[in-house]
């Protein structure tokens, strides 16, 4: 129910009566008892002097009319209306004014008391006149209801900030009626219990507003489960100190009512006895005096309105972060899962923060929801780091209500000079003939932002000594003082921070090494990443590439994750007299730092020589009568630079010699005159190949006649 209130021309007491009635409204403004020159008091406004807000919502729609005055049944010409005044109001410079449509104002108005000043006109004179209207909140009753035993019901109504009713009306159900419980004469908190045949499954409270003796804004009756008092719930565990104390928020939050802090030790595969360490209150808990180094569980308990103990809807347990200084610019965070929640949690973050700095805090996301080490690269050693895990789990309803569950760790301080140490380096690295430029390694490390400089060594041909070849200020080198044979070449490397910390030497990396044990095969050494810094690896994949002249690139053959390969059939087609190969090793590998990297690496360039060749007939027949290249013993070549040959009959004499392989025998006798007689004669050949390669070759040929 609302009232309604008319305020009329000349009369002003009734405001004051009204002010008195609602106990907790404002002072009226002086301009309502005393107008301003040119103004008096006059005029009728019509309107709700209590409006209900619902319980879902926090304003509510109010209706003001410029109403007929009583006596001259006349209404002000011009009105306007003015809302939310005070002594600061001002009429003649408002600007605020809300002229009236018809009369009538309509308006949303929040919860709370205003005062409404409507001015107009009547017969050439100006009127105003004021009213007092309460946007009066309504409010869901807190209340819990218990069987403690038997059939009997407890119904408590806590004090509580909900509870600002003026009565209560308690439906009991069925022939148990109705109860009526008026603050006034017995205030909060009240307690009251009814005893049924057999107990009912809930029963349904309302709140009361009393306004001027009249029931105004009654809430709906809201079903109170029996055992309702049994349920609290802790939303957010954080770790504080160090890990000393834990900090707890909880729900329900009832004033003055106290909720024991149960903690046990967390073993992470049970959980110990829950022992009382502290109290809660308003929905906040502090327990202190923790070991940093042990997890724990925390639960509330509390009694109910039967004095049975009972216990929160959930069990929290703590998230622990350690922090170890791997290097002074890599600081790697580790911690635990959470025993309870028995929930796969839906965020998980770090909170990155600098000591002294206002504007440093930095959360770094978390992937999965399940990692539990993450390696912090981004560290100056110069600085003090504060690291706190933060886990956000899914929502349960509490009371109607959803609500997120948190579990923060404590904050774990780092110095990065805690630990100055000489350390061996794990970046990830890559070693590699220049593609463009064959005269020269490269070598190329991860980046690291607080290395001031690199040192690099080397050794050869499996030797572990290790010679240093020199400094540099950034994260590359390049080798230009290697052999012009075939080596193998390994590398180690150590770096110096912005601490003046200098590493150990790195675990070896070396180069392919590709050669030759065979004639047209190749053979080359394993491309190896330092096992030490990989925390994953796949198998290397190898690409075995031949120079093409004509395309001048490095051309595919094929690849496999052997560490030979034959080249044959690309010697004995090639238009060259030498061919030149080299392998790319490819690995897919993850550090900490790097996940599924491509690592690529370029061998040394190896030339082959191409087997000159020789086509030599097996017979021939000087008759004139058969094809020219069957008319005489002939010598053809590729890759010959010069060469001389010899004939010999069957005694071993020389029947003919040629110091050019131009040259051929038309089977004539030494004298070059006569007719050799049919038979079977014995060749020397002599040469030397494109690529300088002396050779001799001998067989025997078959004269015909």
């Amino acid at each position: 129910m609302s009232l309604i209130k008319n305020v009329t021309l000349g009369i002003v007491c009734l405001v004051g009566i009204v002010s008195k009635v609602l106990g907790q409204a404002p002072p009226m403004p002086t301009i309502c008892s005393t107008p301003p020159a040119g103004y008096a008091l006059g005029g009728n406004m019509s309107l709700q002097s209590v409006t209900c807000v619902p319980v879902t919502s926090t304003s509510a729609p109010v209706t003001v009319i410029n109403a007929r005055n009583a006596n001259t049944n006349l209404w002000l010409d011009n009105p306007v209306f003015y809302f939310d005044i005070d002594n600061t109001f001002n009429i003649n410079t408002a600007t605020n004014g809300v002229p009236a449509i018809s009369n009538t104002v309509n308006t949303q108005l929040p919860a709370g008391f205003h005062w409404i000043l409507l001015k107009g006109e009547k017969n050439g004179n100006k009127y105003l006149t004021c009213s007092l209207q309460e946007t009066l909140q309504t409010l869901k009753p807190v209340v819990t209801a218990s069987a403690c035993t038997g059939n009997e019901v407890t119904i408590n109504i806590p004090k509580d900030p909900n509870n600002t009713h003026e009565r209560y009306s308690i439906n009991w159900g069925g022939t148990a009626g109705i109860e009526i419980i008026n603050i006034s004469t017995k205030p909060l908190p009240v307690v009251t219990k009814k005893t049924f045949p057999s107990l009912p499954n809930q029963v349904s409270v309302q709140g009361i507003y009393i306004r001027n003796n009249i029931q105004v804004c009654q809430t709906a009756y809201f079903g109170t489960d029996i055992n309702s008092d049994r349920t609290s719930l802790i939303h957010t565990l954080s770790g504080e100190n160090g890990g000393t104390e834990a900090k707890l928020d909880f729900l329900p939050v009832i004033p003055t009512q106290v909720f024991d802090v149960m903690v046990a030790v967390d073993n992470g595969t049970n959980v110990g006895t829950f022992t009382k360490l502290a109290e809660g209150i308003n929905g906040k808990a502090t327990v202190t005096g923790l070991n940093p180094d042990n997890k724990y569980c925390f639960k509330l308990r509390t009694k109910n309105s039967c004095n049975l103990d009972i216990f929160s809807d959930n069990t929290l347990c703590s998230v622990n972060l350690k922090a170890t200084v791997k290097s002074s610019s890599i600081i790697d965070l580790k911690w635990n899962l959470a025993t309870e929640p028995n929930a796969i949690p839906n965020k998980v973050s770090i909170d990155k923060d600098v000591e002294g700095c206002t504007n440093c805090s930095n959360p770094i996301p978390i992937g999965s929801s399940t990692t539990t080490f993450y390696p912090d690269p981004n560290v100056v050693c110069s600085k003090i780091y504060l690291y706190r895990v933060k886990y956000r789990y899914p929502s349960v309803t509490f009371e109607g209500t959803p609500q997120w569950i948190y579990i923060n760790s404590a904050q774990v301080r780092v110095d990065p000079k805690s630990n100055l140490v000489s350390l061996k380096p794990e970046e990830l690295v890559q070693v590699s003939y220049d593609p463009s430029d064959e005269t020269k390694i490269k070598i190329n490390i991860a980046s690291d932002q607080n290395a001031v400089k690199y040192t690099f060594f080397r050794a050869e041909n499996d030797s572990q000594n290790f010679i240093r070849l020199g400094e540099r200020t950034t994260n590359v080198f390049e080798d230009v003082s290697l052999s012009t044979e075939p080596k193998s070449y390994c590398y180690k490397y150590q770096k110096e921070d912005k601490c003046g910390v200098t590493t150990q030497m790195s675990d070896p990396f070396c180069t392919i090494l590709l050669n030759s044990k065979s004639q047209g095969m190749l053979n080359w050494t394993p491309y190896l990443i330092p096992p030490s810094i990989l925390t994953n690896a796949k198998q290397v994949e190898y690409t075995v590439e031949y120079y093409d002249e004509n395309q001048n690139s490095f051309v595919p053959l094929g690849k496999t994750i052997n560490l030979e390969k034959t080249v044959q059939q690309v010697l004995e087609q090639s238009g060259n007299s030498e061919v030149k190969f080299r392998i790319t090793g490819q690995q897919e590998v993850s550090t900490t730092l790097f996940p599924n990297q491509l690592i690529a690496s370029y061998s040394n360039p190896f030339i082959l020589k191409v087997p000159p060749g020789l086509f030599i007939p097996t017979a021939f027949t000087p008759d004139g009568q058969g094809p020219s290249e069957s008319e005489a013993f002939k010598i053809n070549g590729k890759f010959i630079s010069s060469g001389s040959f010899k004939i010999f009959d069957r005694w071993g004499g020389t029947i003919f010699e040629a110091d050019n392989l131009a040259e051929s025998w038309n089977g004539t006798e030494s004298n070059g005159v006569k007719p050799a007689p049919p038979g079977t004669y014995a060749y020397v050949i002599n040469a030397v190949s494109d690529t300088g390669e002396a050779f001799k070759k001998t067989g025997t040929v078959i004269l015909l006649r």
